[in-house]
């Protein structure tokens, strides 16, 4: 695509429109599925607990994100994306089917949060990286802002719509659902052009494509950024989102309902703030932005925390949320603007292994709660998270300062690895 086409120049060319919409139709159940599972598990066990571990079956796969990556460098692209559509759509068909001949258990519902995990785990090396290839480095801004949009709409949309066919059908009718989104998008898959299948270049063993991927990573001070902050803001800055039911319900005294629309506004800030991004982000401004939507996650979690009225805690989740997208949105960007092209799904692998290893800091939270209380653990947490966003923006200026590419001497995004990195070792 040439450079800088515009959303309307994205949404004109047909492969991006098929991956945007893959992304659109299994994005109805990544919300979705959350919390039908955690409904479903919690109504036959009546254990938190139990709802807890089905939680972390589903978060579990992204920890093994890098063999993600290098499973990408190996396969090609849209074969990996066509075979995981189709394993998720099986997957939920068997769901349905013991659900409505009444045979469903818990550990069926375990398991398929681990098979679902999976696939979502290879988002960012499989269907990001399409993306990326697709619309070329000097879109991949706009395509990841648009991508984001279109996700955190439905994640305002997706849990009510779950919750409302659970109630009326039974945890069937969520599952059979999935069936029908996944489906659909599995037929958009298979028109995507076998030309885009292309496999990265690879070492002959596992490892070594490991060893090449750190050393892109040591090699480039923006990609080291990137992921010091992923690993800083979801272990210290994201756990906040576990304690909105506590803080809502104990502190702001809020029914269930209202305490619902806490964790819907945050959603509805991410949704504004990546139409924003989308509207106007330039490649000059990545960094930048990123770093911006990692400082506004951190101060809406310090607001949260301390906030001791409802109407200044929808403020802080707005905020949050906000921060969130173009956090999200732009961790994406960089990575891949950032790496030679034919190492580009192992980086994203990396990425995503560091988002996973940064999920543990939900269990951190959890401690510091029973220890000094939500309100406190939160902004604590959150205090945390601001203090380590300024190391990391002191010590990779390359973030958000102009021209940082050439100064660092990085290769172009879109060229092959460099000779000391392509190397086979």
């Amino acid at each position: 695509m040439a450079p800088e086409s515009g959303l309307r120049g994205l949404l004109a060319d047909g492969g991006f429109r098929r991956l945007w919409l893959i992304g659109a139709a299994t994005g109805v159940m990544r919300w979705l599925d959350i919390v039908v599972a955690g409904i479903y598990v919690f109504d036959v066990t009546g254990s938190p607990a139990w709802v807890a571990v089905v939680t972390f079956m589903r978060m579990v796969p992204m920890i093994a994100g890098v063999l993600f990556g290098m499973l990408a460098t190996r396969v090609p692209l849209v074969r990996l994306i066509r075979f995981g559509l189709a394993v998720i759509g099986t997957t939920y068909a068997v769901l349905a089917g013991l659900a409505f001949l009444d045979l469903l258990e818990v550990w069926h519902v375990a398991a398929g949060a681990l098979i679902v995990g999976a696939y979502w785990s290879s988002e960012n090396p499989v269907r990001r990286t399409l993306i990326c290839t697709v619309v070329g480095t000097a879109n991949t801004g706009t395509a990841m802002s648009f991508d984001w949009a279109t996700i955190n709409a439905l994640r305002l949309a997706g849990p009510f719509a779950g919750g409302a066919l659970y109630a009326a059908w039974g945890v069937g009718a969520p599952f059979a659902l999935g069936v029908v989104c996944f489906g659909a998008a599995l037929i958009l898959a298979l028109g995507l052009p076998a030309t885009l299948s292309a496999a990265a270049r690879v070492s002959p063993r596992l490892r070594d494509d490991f060893i090449e991927s750190l050393a892109i990573v040591r090699g480039s001070p923006v990609i080291c950024g990137v992921l010091a902050v992923s690993l800083c803001l979801n272990f210290f800055g994201f756990p906040y989102a576990s304690m909105i039911p506590v803080i809502g319900k104990d502190i702001l005294h809020a029914s269930p309902a209202d305490v619902g629309l806490l964790s819907s506004v945050e959603g509805l800030g991410a949704m504004l703030g990546a139409v924003i991004l989308t509207a106007l982000v330039r490649p000059a401004w990545f960094g930048r932005a990123f770093l911006a939507g990692s400082f506004a996650v951190a101060l809406g979690a310090i607001g949260f925390g301390l906030s001791g009225s409802y109407m200044l805690s929808v403020l802080a989740l707005i905020l949050a949320g906000g921060g969130m997208s173009w956090f999200a949105a732009m961790q994406s960007t960089q990575v891949l603007a950032h790496t030679p092209a034919d190492r580009r799904p192992g980086l994203m692998g990396v990425l995503t292994t560091t988002i996973g290893l940064g999920q543990i800091g939900t269990l951190h939270m959890g401690w510091l709660a029973s220890q000094l209380g939500a309100p406190a653990a939160v902004a604590g947490s959150a205090a945390c998270a601001v203090a380590a966003l300024v190391f990391c923006a002191w010590r990779w200026p390359a973030l958000w300062r102009p021209g940082y590419r050439e100064a660092a001497g990085e290769a172009a995004p879109d060229a092959p690895a460099p000779a000391h990195v392509a190397r086979r070792v």
